[in-house]
C-alpha cells in the first residue's frame, strides 16, 4: 500500500486550525471540511495556506446530535471521501499540532489499526478511545464514520433527537464500566470495531464485569495504536464540555491533563 496521507480538518473553522495547515502541508495534502456559517476570512486564509476547502450543507437539527456528533460525522466523511490518499489523519478545526510525524508513522507501520492520542483516553471508561485525532487507512475511517451514521440513524430510538442523551443500556452496555450515556467516542469505537467484524455488544453479552474489562483491553490493544500528546510537538487540545465551569477548557501540555481529575493513560498497557 502506497504511503500517502491526507490531513482532514473538520468542524467550524478557527484561527488555531487554520494556522496548523502549513505544518500539515509538509507531510501531505490538507482538506478543510467546514460550514457555510464559518468566517469568510478564515476560509480564504485556509485556501491561501494551500488547503482544499469543502463547505458542508447544514444538518437536520431534528435528528439525534448529542455532542454535535452528526456534524462531526458529516464533516469528517466529506473530507475523507474527497481525499486521494491511502491514509487519513482526521483532526479538529479548533485544535492544532506542530508535529504529527509519530501518528503518521504509527498508521504506516500498522495499517491494520487506527491511531489515536492519549488525551482523555481513560482506563476506567471502557470502549471510549479519544476521538480528537483519529488516523488510519482511508477505508477504515470511511467505514467507521459510515457505520457511525448508520448507528445513530437506526440503532438509537427516534425519541432521542437533537442533543438528547441516550442511556448506555439502550444499546446493550452498562454504566458500571463505561459512561452513563452514549458518547461520540463510544459510537466511533463500536462502529470501527463493527467494520472489522467485532460486535462488542454481542460478544460481551453474559460476561462478568471482570471478563468485559479483560475483553476490552485485548480488543483495544489489537485494533488501536496510541500516540502520546507529548509526541505531537506543540499542541492545543480543547475541553469545551468541561462540566466544571471554573475548570480548564483547553490543554497545551501533557502533564496538565495527565494530572487533571480525568485521568488519561500514557500507554495501552495501562488499560
Amino acid at each position: 500500500m502506497e504511503k500517502t496521507v491526507t490531513f482532514v480538518i473538520q468542524g467550524p473553522l478557527t484561527i488555531d486550525g487554520v494556522r496548523a495547515i502549513k505544518n500539515y502541508k509538509m507531510m501531505g495534502p490538507v482538506i478543510v471540511s467546514c460550514w457555510p456559517t464559518d468566517s469568510i476570512q478564515l476560509i480564504e486564509q485556509a485556501r491561501a495556506s494551500g488547503a482544499r476547502v469543502l463547505i458542508n450543507q447544514p444538518i437536520n437539527r431534528n435528528r439525534y446530535n448529542f455532542q454535535n456528533i452528526r456534524s462531526h460525522i458529516n464533516s469528517s466523511l466529506k473530507g475523507i471521501l474527497n481525499s486521494n490518499t491511502n491514509f487519513i489523519v482526521k483532526v479538529r478545526s479548533d485544535e492544532y499540532f506542530t508535529d504529527l510525524r509519530k501518528i503518521v508513522s504509527a498508521i504506516y507501520l500498522r495499517p491494520d489499526k487506527i491511531a489515536v492520542s492519549n488525551f482523555f483516553f481513560r482506563k476506567t471508561v471502557l470502549f471510549h478511545p479519544s476521538d480528537h485525532i483519529i488516523a488510519g487507512t482511508k477505508d477504515f475511517l470511511k467505514g467507521m464514520f459510515e457505520e457511525s451514521l448508520d448507528f445513530i440513524d437506526n440503532k438509537i430510538n427516534e425519541k432521542y433527537n437533537d442533543s438528547t442523551r441516550v442511556p448506555v443500556d439502550e444499546i446493550g452496555l452498562k454504566e458500571d464500566y463505561t459512561f452513563r450515556y452514549v458518547t461520540a467516542e463510544m459510537t466511533f469505537c463500536l462502529s470501527y470495531l463493527k467494520t472489522k467484524g467485532i460486535d462488542v455488544v454481542k460478544d460481551i453479552s453474559g460476561m462478568t464485569e471482570e471478563e468485559i474489562r479483560s475483553y476490552h483491553k485485548r480488543v483495544i490493544k489489537e485494533n488501536y495504536s496510541l500516540v502520546r500528546a507529548s509526541d505531537l510537538g506543540n499542541f492545543l487540545f480543547r475541553f469545551k464540555s468541561n462540566p466544571d465551569y471554573l475548570g480548564p477548557t483547553a490543554f497545551t501540555k501533557e502533564e496538565e491533563f495527565l494530572n487533571y481529575k480525568i485521568k488519561s493513560i500514557t500507554s495501552l498497557d495501562e488499560l
